[in-house]
C-alpha cells in the first residue's frame, strides 16, 4: 500500500468513525440493524470511493480482523462449516474483488442484508419501480410516523440512569480530581478507575442522548486524570494512551475544553519522553480547540516549554507572551473553572511553567523568580489548590537554577524541603529533575539526592504490584 493509500484509508475511517460516533451519541441506545445499515450509507455517501463492504463494516465499528472473528462465530452459532477466511481476502473484497456465491451469501448473513447493499451485484430496477414500491410500503404515513414516535418516547421516558445517579457521578469526578491535588496518585487511581467502570456501565443502559453526553464527558475526564496519574507514576505510555482515550471521549461529547485538556497531556506526556517535536505539535493541535482563559494559558506555557527545548527562543517568547494574553481574556469552562482541581491552571502553576521555560532558555535568574513568585502563590493558597507536586516541581528547578547562578546553599535551600515529602509522594517526574542535577551539585547535595530517588512513589508502585502479585 502507497503512503498515499494508507492517508485515504485513515481517512475513510476517521470519518466513518465521527458519523458512527455522532449517531450512537444521539442514540443513546445499542444501534439496531436498520441503523447499522443506515451509518452505512451515509459512510458511503459522504465517501464513494469506498466500497460499500467496507462502509458496512466500519459502520459496525470493526477491525478486518473482528470481522473475520465475527464471520466465523456466526457460522459456528448457525452449525455452518468453517471457511479458511483469510485478512488478505477479505482485504481484496473490500478493494473490489468479487467474492464467490457461497462467500457472498455468508457476508449477507453476517450483515443482515443482500449482494446489492454490499456492492456485489447491482439493483436495475427503474427509479420510478422503487418510488412506487416505497409508496406501496408506506399504507400510511402520518400514522406510522405518530406511532414510532409515541413508542420512542414512551422508551426515553423509562430511562434507566435517573437524574440523581447522573447528578452523584459528577459530584465524584469533581471530588476525585479536587482531592488529587493534595493525596498520594496510586490509590486515587484505583478510585478512579472503579469510578470510570461506573460510567461506562451507565453509557450502556437506556439513557436520554444529553445523559450519554454528559456520561461521555465525565468517562473523558476520568481518563484524563488517570493519564496524569499514570504520569506521576512513572508510566508514560499508560499515560498517553489515557489521554488519548480522554480526547476521544471529548469529542464524542462535543466537549472542546476537554479536547484541548487531553492534547495539553499528550504534549506534557511528549515533554517528558523528550519528544519535544511532538509536544509542540500537540499543543498546536489543542490551541485550535481551546486558546482562551486558564486552560488556553496552559496550552500556551506547554508550547513555550517544548519550544525552549526545541531551542526556539522567539517562539518559546512568543507561547509565553500569550498565555499571559489567554488567561487576561478569561472565559471559563466547565472542566478547568468548575471541576477544577487537578484541572485547574492557576497562576501558582503558570509561574512554575514559566521557571521551566526560562531555565532551558538558559535565564536563570529569571527562572528563580519565577519559582520563588510561584511557591509564595501555593504557600498562600487554600489547601484544595495547594498542588504538592507542582509545588515541588517549582523547588527543583529552582534547584537547577541556583546552581547554574553557582549558589550552593541557594540550591540546597531550595532542595530541603523536598527532602521530607513522603515517598508515596515523590513523583516520577520530581526524581527524575532532581536526578539530572546530581552532577552539578555539592557531594552532600547529591548524596541527599540520590537518597530521595532511591523511595520514591515508582518504587512504592512497584512494591504494590509485588505484593499483589505474592500468593
Amino acid at each position: 500500500m502507497t503512503y498515499s493509500a494508507r492517508g485515504a484509508d485513515r481517512s475513510a475511517i476517521q470519518f466513518a468513525s465521527a458519523i458512527r460516533d455522532r449517531t450512537l451519541a444521539a442514540l443513546g441506545e445499542p444501534p439496531s440493524t436498520a441503523i447499522i445499515h443506515q451509518i452505512a450509507e451515509e459512510i458511503h455517501a459522504g465517501s464513494p470511493q469506498t466500497s460499500r463492504l467496507k462502509c458496512m463494516r466500519l459502520a459496525n465499528g470493526w477491525t478486518v480482523e473482528e470481522a473475520i472473528e465475527r464471520f466465523h462465530g456466526m457460522c459456528d452459532r448457525a452449525g455452518i462449516k468453517r471457511r479458511g477466511l483469510s485478512e488478505r481476502s477479505w482485504r481484496e473484497w473490500e478493494a473490489g474483488a468479487r467474492p464467490d456465491r457461497e462467500y457472498t451469501d455468508l457476508l449477507c448473513r453476517l450483515f443482515e442484508t443482500g449482494p446489492v447493499q454490499l456492492g456485489f451485484a447491482r439493483d436495475y430496477t427503474p427509479e420510478e419501480a422503487r418510488r412506487a414500491h416505497a409508496a406501496a410500503g408506506a399504507a400510511d404515513p402520518v400514522e406510522d410516523a405518530a406511532r414510532e414516535v409515541s413508542e420512542h418516547a414512551e422508551e426515553v421516558e423509562n430511562s434507566e440512569l435517573g437524574a440523581g445517579a447522573l447528578e452523584r457521578l459528577r459530584t465524584q469526578v469533581v471530588w476525585v480530581g479536587r482531592r488529587y491535588v493534595w493525596e498520594s496518585p496510586l490509590p486515587l487511581f484505583v478510585e478512579m478507575r472503579v469510578l470510570q467502570e461506573q460510567t461506562r456501565k451507565a453509557l450502556d443502559r437506556r439513557i436520554h442522548p444529553g445523559q450519554a453526553q454528559d456520561l461521555y464527558f465525565l468517562t473523558g475526564a476520568l481518563c484524563g486524570l488517570m493519564a496524569n496519574a499514570s504520569m506521576d507514576m512513572g508510566r508514560r505510555l499508560p499515560a498517553d494512551t489515557l489521554a488519548r482515550a480522554a480526547w476521544t471521549y471529548g469529542r464524542i461529547a462535543g466537549h472542546t475544553s476537554l479536547m484541548g485538556w487531553s492534547r495539553g497531556m499528550q504534549a506534557s506526556v511528549a515533554l517528558w519522553d523528550r519528544r519535544y517535536e511532538d509536544s509542540f505539535r500537540y499543543a498546536g493541535d489543542a490551541l485550535t480547540h481551546l486558546n482562551s482563559g486558564s486552560g488556553g494559558a496552559r496550552l500556551y506555557m506547554l508550547r513555550a516549554r517544548s519550544a525552549a527545548m526545541l531551542g526556539r527562543t522567539e517562539e518559546a517568547r512568543e507561547a509565553l507572551l500569550r498565555a499571559e494574553e489567554a488567561r487576561s481574556r478569561g472565559g471559563r469552562d466547565e472542566l478547568h473553572d468548575e471541576i477544577a482541581g487537578e484541572f485547574a491552571f492557576r497562576p501558582a502553576k503558570q509561574h512554575y511553567y514559566a521557571a521551566v521555560t526560562h531555565l532551558h532558555l538558559g535565564d536563570a535568574s529569571r527562572a528563580i523568580r519565577e519559582a520563588a513568585e510561584s511557591i509564595a502563590l501555593y504557600s498562600t493558597d487554600e489547601r484544595e489548590n495547594r498542588s504538592y507536586g507542582c509545588e515541588a516541581m517549582a523547588r527543583a528547578h529552582m534547584a537547577i537554577a541556583y546552581v547554574m547562578e553557582d549558589d550552593q546553599e541557594g540550591a540546597e535551600q531550595a532542595v530541603a524541603p523536598l527532602l521530607e515529602l513522603p515517598p508515596d509522594r515523590r513523583i516520577d517526574s520530581l526524581g527524575a529533575t532532581l536526578a539530572a542535577s546530581r552532577s552539578l551539585v555539592s557531594d552532600r547535595m547529591a548524596r541527599q539526592i540520590e537518597g530521595f530517588c532511591s523511595v520514591g512513589l515508582t518504587h512504592t508502585l512497584a512494591a504494590s504490584d509485588q505484593r499483589r502479585l505474592s500468593p
